[in-house]
């Protein structure tokens, strides 16, 4: 990775920073409205951090007591009436002082987790439904299908899109809200459910981008030594005709190689990236999740070295897969993940008549561009 483009990741990373860390930005031009939303958006996110952290703190205090028959709620961390009547008759009767006064941590504590809770409750109560962020989701994506239902048209969505701070990575279960209002688009993230936060997400990313940075100014010292190198050995062999033409044979080749991979570069950027396989067999492998009442969705191993077969949609807005292909005798029935494609509105699928193929048409090409799909294939 080059030094500006680094330098430009840096300067992104900023911007995340502040939106995760600052998502009320009290500007003139704002709407009051989304102001509002914005600053209930991060009194909430510090809320639920603070509620992870009692929850956690929770879980230590009762591991320290040696309590097992007590198990707070898995989501809320709060203790049933049942069980802090149990604790406080355990109190009562206790004559270990010290221990006595773990118990008692434990019952404030919980009183600490019910407030926090009871905030959050009434902040989600006025604010509107986030969007659960799952394993392979974007920021990008999920706002412009926000702003779709809205009933945006792509060209503008993508410029309201594009006045806003959007994080580059999410990480599954983090809530992200959408404000719009009167041609004004905003978007936050909050922790959620996730394990990490969006602000230690964002210095994750950039102490990795920053430890590149670091290793590209090493090899680019390197290399201007090198370089150094290179031409007092260019000087040195002035005059030896042959070696010149073996040094110019080395630079084409290397230019070559370069215009490669850019092109290779350029074709992965404009290419759907897609894996046909039998349904059950992808979700035995992890790469979906087959829900009982719900769409099949992206598995734990969604990942980019599963995809890779790709589709070029600069030259082609079409794909036929085999029953072969997937493994089967024949086609019944194929279901694309994500669920968020929609049939007849962002592609077709047709079946051939002895169902052993199936053809599907891109219809709208920036919904599969540079994006991971699934067919899964039923018999």
């Amino acid at each position: 990775m080059s030094l500006k483009r680094l330098a430009r990741h840096l300067a992104g990373f900023v911007a995340i920073a502040m939106l995760v860390l600052a998502p009320a930005c009290h500007r003139d031009s704002e709407p009051k409205e989304l102001r509002d939303v914005a600053e209930k958006v991060g009194e909430l996110d510090k809320l639920s951090q603070q509620a992870n952290a009692a929850g956690a703190e929770q879980s230590e205090k009762l591991k320290a007591a040696g309590v097992k028959d007590v198990r707070p709620d898995t989501q809320t961390m709060q203790l049933t009436d049942e069980q802090k009547a149990k604790l406080e008759e355990r109190i009562k009767a206790e004559k270990d002082s010290s221990y006595r006064a773990l118990l008692q941590e434990v019952i404030d504590k919980d009183k600490e987790i019910t407030e926090l809770n009871d905030q959050i409750s009434k902040l989600r109560a006025i604010l509107p439904k986030p969007d659960m962020a799952r394993s392979g989701d974007n920021h990008y994506s999920m706002a412009l299908r926000f702003l779709r239902k809205q009933g945006v048209t792509g060209a503008k969505a993508r410029n309201l899109i594009n006045k806003v701070n959007i994080m580059e990575k999410l990480a599954p279960g983090f809530e992200v809200y959408h404000f719009y209002s009167n041609g004004v688009y905003g978007t936050w993230v909050n922790q959620g459910r996730a394990k990490i936060s969006p602000n230690d997400l964002v210095r994750q990313e950039r102490e990795k981008i920053e430890g590149e940075r670091d290793t590209a100014v090493a090899e680019n010292e390197k290399l201007q030594e090198d370089v150094s190198d290179l031409t007092a050995e260019r000087n040195r062999l002035t005059g030896e005709i042959d070696g010149l033409r073996t040094e110019r044979t080395k630079l084409i080749a290397s230019m070559n190689e370069l215009t490669a991979l850019s092109e290779g570069q350029k074709a992965k950027l404009n290419s759907m990236h897609y894996v046909v396989g039998e349904r059950n067999k992808l979700k035995t492998e992890g790469i979906i999740v087959i829900p009982v009442f719900a769409k099949d969705r992206a598995g734990s191993n969604w990942s980019d070295k599963v995809f890779e077969k790709s589709l070029d949609l600069r030259n082609s807005d079409s794909l036929t897969f085999t029953a072969a292909d997937a493994g089967v005798k024949q086609i019944s029935k194929v279901n694309v993940v994500p669920g968020s494609l929609a049939k007849d509105k962002h592609y077709t699928l047709t079946l051939s008549p002895d169902k052993q193929s199936a053809t599907v048409k891109i219809l709208v090409k920036e919904r599969f561009t540079n994006e991971k799909v699934v067919f899964a294939v039923s018999e």
